[in-house]
């Protein structure tokens, strides 16, 4: 069986202790350079592989540096603590010579706690009675062909005003068999157009300055072709800059990751794309 898009543009070599090795392939781009959710996904699974299956990732952060592009890339984590409950490293990922990105990452093992929920799923038609977005080449962003968006809420991207509900998201995966593990979660927490969209009125560039996942579902026994619903939502658009918060559920109803990021807002180049329109 062919692996996944997902699968093969997110794996990994070991190169030495605590070092990896990948490779970007073409068609993952964004307006400019790799899209951020695949880089979250890269640091997210070589911070996974260092740190052991016994201590799966709870957190990470990223900063992107430099625009990421198609070909090699070598990550280098380094062990900053190893302690009784939990574990913490730095991630540095390089590029022909160059850093595009830092992370921070910790994991530990899931323990016997009180339990507190206030995050029930938000009720929406299933993801098989939404038509599937479907994706146009040359228009829509080219890392979009490898996931299935089904939206649920917010306006089509653009169609808003800065009065409206700066709310987005739905049903999504990523295409042919990937499986939902940290990494894809990662890369799903970035994977839907900006909350920024639906208050813009207009088309607008939205990169990201950092990204945030906690990791809050049992993710060790990764299920191929899981849906996940996506919810994210902005309050504050102010000085050229946004933050955006977004959860994402399993079917049934868990929270499987909460995430936040801080993003700027520029005039979007004109390269003859555009986000897609929500049904």
């Amino acid at each position: 069986m062919t692996p996944a898009p997902f699968t093969v543009a997110s794996q990994l070599t070991p190169h030495g202790e605590d070092t990896f090795i990948g490779n970007v392939p073409p068609g993952w781009s964004v307006v400019m350079g790799t899209h951020g959710g695949l880089v979250a996904a890269l640091m997210t699974r070589a911070a996974g592989l260092t740190m052991g299956p016994d201590r799966p990732v709870k957190s990470i952060t990223v900063h992107f540096a430099r625009p990421v592009k198609p070909g090699p890339v070598k990550i280098e984590a380094t062990r900053e603590r190893d302690g009784s409950r939990l574990s913490s490293i730095s991630l540095r990922m390089t590029q022909a010579g160059e850093t595009v990105a830092l992370a921070l990452s910790a994991g530990g093992p899931s323990r016997e706690s009180m339990t507190f929920v206030d995050l029930p799923i938000p009720k929406v038609p299933s993801p098989e009675e939404i038509t599937q977005l479907e994706y146009l080449p040359g228009v829509m962003p080219e890392f979009m062909a490898h996931a299935d968006f089904r939206p649920a809420f917010g306006n089509s991207p653009g169609s808003g005003s800065p009065a409206g509900d700066a709310t987005v998201g739905g049903w999504m995966r990523a295409l042919e068999g990937a499986a939902l593990d940290a990494p894809a979660c990662a890369f799903l927490a970035d994977a839907w157009w900006p909350a920024v969209f639906a208050v813009s009125g207009g088309l607008v560039g939205a990169p990201t300055i950092d990204l945030t996942v906690h990791f809050r579902g049992d993710l060790t026994n990764a299920t191929p072709d899981a849906w996940v619903l996506g919810r994210f939502r902005s309050h504050l658009v102010q000085d050229g800059h946004f933050e955006e918060d977004g959860v994402l559920w399993a079917e049934d109803g868990s929270v499987l990751a909460h995430s936040r990021q801080l993003a700027l807002v520029l005039p979007l180049p004109d390269r003859g794309m555009r986000p897609p329109e929500a049904s």
